[in-house]
């Protein structure tokens, strides 16, 4: 059948999406052809039997003479039919054109704007008003039901032969069904910078985040629909503490649109978990995972919700053993990291869960990220047709098992670029769409059904699968730099515990240099810089006075000793006092926190013996790890035991009488003699 484009007529269900489009798709593709090229600028995302579909195309830098076509095949008959983008033969159901450019439209970068009436066994066709001027809408007779038609928009020069085309798809569906919804889980990773440099400085480029605006953005407009996030808590934090008006902005708005599920719990930066593992580096790899709860709970004010973790490429079975004990309950795999399963008996087990199984015998449920799906979002030029393509091969999943509940993971390649076309289109979709539904992976796990291992239709134990084994890149000299570089901050951590905004930046800039995008030498700034930083506080941390000499009269006194503490906060340090003339009854080990300024330390002490004996005094980090100062005092000590006591005052009297007597006797010598 051959009918007429109709042009000019108000289309109010494309309305809001062609006024949220129309700045995004103003370019001309490049992919344009110098004959000229078609853009797809919006279409319905279904239509129902006796509705009205429709669609806008955007015709650019074609010749006057120039036609359009526009032909609807009958229905795909599967998934892979679609994928291939393979036409059912010469089965045209539908055939609008040839139309001359020139009649359609006045300049040659125009918006098109086509209907078609969806006319079922059942549904009258539409009267067109004779009081209207305008061509009558082209009818595309349908057998009722669902049905997802390939769609052709193909641009001819004067002489008849392709310039460009577009393949697209009109879904027919019911508008009421009584089947399960296929929960649709949209994965989006997202690579963003780091937040601080390698010289230890909070540092954001104000022009970075442009695909977490554009994600935000569209979470903002259709808050109904799930959209999870695989983002780097390092990175979201970087966005908070920024002082640019557009970073706070963006901050804001995911504040108020992500909820704690659609967040994917990640560590704290980018790393390879098995390669941690590998190294035998559990318990810092579990640091780095704390770290992103609690930097995205300080940042959103939500935790990522913990219990459906998406797998690393390279995580085998020891690593999910690992990620199970640290609280997943279920995980999305990749289609690469399955063993391949009998296509005969499991072509349709991709949108089930199954069981993973560890290598200590646990099993988890698990969902597999479709590869057919992640191919559609780079499939074309166009986002909006990318969109399209995703939502028809959705739509055919859907109605290969409508009665069963089922689950579709799209997860997007790690070198995609968020579209703003793209995710309103589709979201959009997802919304309308009868069949299909958005869900986070835990929404999707708790919904989606076992398959069983022998098929559909079988009586059967679940599928339980395993995680092809690949090895990670091994992190080498890094392991022993990073782990001593966490000691050292431990160590001084416990001397400045009053100042923890300052421990907290060493410890993210040593976290931070665990991230695997770090070349060798980045990680080996990281590092340094560390150390520089502990050193550069270490420096001016405490002073001792010069070696100084006190004079005691007695063998039990209290001695000052006398230390600066130069910092602005209290310090925890620890006194090691030695000397081989005096003893401690408290202990050589005195452990004091520091205030501020000078502070004056009382050692009680014991004398063994007179004269100098000198105090060796080392100040140090209270785990005794890191030296901060040395002084040394000198004790001059005068004093008498008590056997001394008797035996000196014995010596005395001895000497007083002796002395008497001797006085007498000289008296009496020179006394004369009596007459």
């Amino acid at each position: 059948m051959t009918g007429t484009a109709r042009i000019g007529r108000t289309v109010p269900r494309l309305m809001i999406l062609v006024a949220l489009l129309t700045p995004l798709l103003s370019v001309t593709p490049a992919a344009a052809q110098a004959n000229g090229s078609l853009e797809l600028v919006a279409q319905s995302a279904w239509a129902d039997d006796g509705g009205l579909f429709d669609l806008q195309v955007r015709v650019a830098g074609a010749d006057p003479n120039s036609t359009v076509r526009v032909l609807v095949h009958a229905p795909w008959a599967s998934r892979a039919a679609h994928q291939a983008a393979t036409l059912p033969g010469n089965d045209v159901l539908l055939e609008i054109g040839p139309l001359p450019l020139d009649s359609l439209q006045e300049t040659s970068n125009e918006v098109l704007s086509l209907e078609i009436a969806i006319v079922g066994p059942d549904t009258l066709e539409p009267e067109n008003d004779p009081e209207e001027d305008a061509p009558p809408v082209p009818i595309l007779r349908t057998e009722g039901g669902a049905g997802v038609y390939p769609l052709e928009i193909v641009l001819e020069d004067e002489n008849g032969e392709m310039a460009d085309r577009i393949l697209t798809s009109l879904i027919e569906l019911p508008r009421s069904q009584s089947f399960p919804q296929l929960q649709v889980v949209l994965i989006l990773p997202l690579d963003l910078p780091n937040g601080i440099g390698t010289d230890g400085i909070y540092a954001l480029d104000e022009a970075a985040g442009p695909g977490l605006e554009t994600i935000v953005e569209a979470m903002t407009i259709h808050p109904d629909s799930r959209v999870t996030l695989d983002v780097a808590p390092e990175s979201l934090a970087a966005f908070a503490r920024s002082s640019a008006p557009r970073h706070q902005a963006i901050t804001e708005q995911l504040r108020a649109a992500v909820e704690a599920d659609e967040l994917l719990p990640t560590p704290y930066v980018n790393v390879s978990e098995q390669a941690w593992l590998n190294a035998g580096l559990e318990t810092d790899l579990g640091e780095l995972q704390a770290a992103g709860i609690v930097t995205t709970q300080r940042t959103l004010g939500v935790a990522s919700e913990g219990s459906v973790v998406v797998l690393d490429p390279d995580l085998n079975n020891e690593g999910l053993d690992w990620l199970i004990d640290q609280g997943a309950q279920g995980a999305i795999v990749p289609t690469a990291q399955l063993d391949p399963l009998d296509s005969a008996v499991f072509g349709r087990s991709i949108d089930r869960q199954f069981l993973l199984s560890t290598a200590t015998g646990r099993r988890v449920p698990a969902l597999e990220a479709d590869a057919r799906l992640e191919r559609h979002f780079i499939d074309t030029g166009s986002p909006v047709q990318n969109a399209n393509r995703m939502l028809a091969d959705l739509t055919l999943l859907a109605l290969e098992q409508p009665e069963l509940r089922r689950s579709a993971v799209a997860m997007a390649p790690e070198d995609w670029q968020p579209n703003a076309s793209f995710l309103n289109v589709l979201l959009s979709g997802l919304e309308r769409i009868p069949i299909l539904t958005s869900a986070t992976p835990r929404q999707a796990l708790a919904r989606t059904e076992l398959i069983n291992s022998a098929g559909d239709g079988t009586i059967s134990p679940p599928l339980l699968r395993s995680l092809r084994t690949i090895e990670p890149e091994p992190l080498g000299s890094f392991r022993t730099e990073f782990s001593q570089a966490a000691l050292a901050i431990q160590s001084w951590s416990t001397v400045i515990e009053g100042d923890p905004d300052s421990v907290r930046r060493l410890r993210e800039l040593l976290l931070v240099s665990a991230d695997e995008r770090n070349s060798t030498a980045t990680r080996t700034d990281y590092i340094d810089r560390v150390y520089e930083l502990i050193n550069e506080q270490k420096n001016r941390t405490v002073t001792t006075p010069e070696t100084a000499t006190i004079t005691l009269t007695g063998r039990e006194a209290d001695v000052p000793i006398l230390v600066e503490n130069r910092l602005s906060v209290p310090i925890s340090v620890t006194l090691v006092l030695d000397s081989e003339k005096l003893t401690f009854p408290d202990g050589q080990d005195v452990a004091v926190v520091l205030q501020p300024g000078e502070n004056r330390i009382e050692v009680p002490i014991e004398a063994r013996a007179n004269g100098d004996s000198p105090i060796r005094v080392q100040i140090l980090s209270p785990d005794r790890e890191v030296l901060l100062g040395s002084s040394q005092l000198r004790v001059r000590l005068f004093a008498f035991s008590g056997v001394g006591i008797i035996i000196g005052s014995g010596a005395l009297l001895i000497l007083v009488l002796w002395w008497l007597r001797h006085r007498r006797d000289v008296r009496a010598t020179l006394e004369p003699a009596l007459p």
